[in-house]
């Protein structure tokens, strides 16, 4: 039996959450064609008999410039400590770019093996796939290079099977049947800003934040009642969100209401309220508990 935490890290928008939804199964990190989206180190856990990995899916690495950039940083930067192996996604663009360098030399300098993941090679010729293994195998970091598409599955089967090769022998560190360690609200407060993300695309910066008030299971209308905030920095954003007569807070709740009752195997009535917190992004205690660092 092998088991073992699994690193993940790379620069934003290179599909690292993708990757984790498709061999898990279950959508456990939010997705979205904005970067920072993954705001947390987030545990998803692969089981098969032979082996169970703990994936740890990290925010984009990225030059902070402000207190939540700071915080996304650190994420990524923390959840290299005490991993038993390190994947790092990249995007194939030929060389390595400048800004990867700092955190290219912080993986060389752990003890851990690594390994070098080039995604999105349904997207790209086979030339520049090439090219950009070429550039990463100079840099002499990596134990094994393996180019895939997470979101059509190419290579990932490829990944799971040298990931288990190169993981400790031990016992499952969590139980079979769950996909994540985080709690039921910290997974139902992201997909509803995984909606918010898709529906207001570029009008809207990342200083969006939600948080699960409450929930409470009626079970003799077998329904989910669950409560949600929505944070925004001004009351500009608000009105985007909330759009002319309602009609784009209605459709975010469609649709995060469609995933919710995935998630939860139940009828869900969902209520979102928009909310102000002003310059939230900002303040270093208002990030840890309005980013979702905070979910206790």
């Amino acid at each position: 039996m092998k088991s073992g935490f699994v690193h993940l890290l790379g620069k934003s928008n290179v599909g690292k959450s993708t990757f984790v939804n498709r061999i898990v199964g279950d959508k456990v990190s939010i997705t979205s064609d904005k970067p920072q989206t993954t705001r947390n180190r987030i545990n998803c856990i692969y089981n098969r008999d032979d082996a169970q990995v703990v994936f740890l899916d990290t925010p984009g690495i990225h030059e902070p410039d402000n207190s939540l950039g700071s915080y996304l940083v650190e994420e990524a930067r923390k959840g290299i400590k005490g991993s038993d192996l390190i994947l790092y996604m990249v995007e194939p663009w030929e060389e390595v770019p400048d800004d990867e360098r700092p955190f290219l030399e912080k993986v060389s300098g752990q003890e851990e093996d690594a390994f070098l993941l080039v995604n999105k090679v349904d997207v790209h010729t086979p030339a520049e796939i090439a090219r950009t293994l070429e550039a990463y195998e100079d840099e002499g970091i990596f134990k094994e290079y393996i180019p895939i598409s997470a979101l059509t599955g190419d290579g990932v089967d490829i990944v799971l099977d040298k990931i288990i090769e190169y993981l400790p022998e031990g016992n499952r560190l969590f139980p079979e049947d769950v996909s994540t360690d985080k709690p039921l609200e910290f997974l139902m407060s992201e997909l509803v800003r995984e909606k918010v993300y898709e529906l207001t695309y570029e009008e809207l910066p990342y200083s969006v934040a939600t948080r699960t008030k409450s929930y409470e299971r009626r079970e003799e209308e077998d329904l989910l009642e669950v409560y949600i905030d929505i944070f925004v920095v001004r009351g500009s954003q608000k009105g985007i969100i909330i759009g002319k007569d309602g009609q784009k807070i209605k459709e975010i709740g469609k649709r995060a209401r469609k995933d919710l009752e995935k998630l939860t195997g139940s009828k869900v009535y969902l209520d979102l309220k928009v909310k102000v917190a002003k310059n939230w992004n900002r303040s270093s205690d208002s990030v840890e508990s309005l980013a979702g660092f905070d979910t206790g």
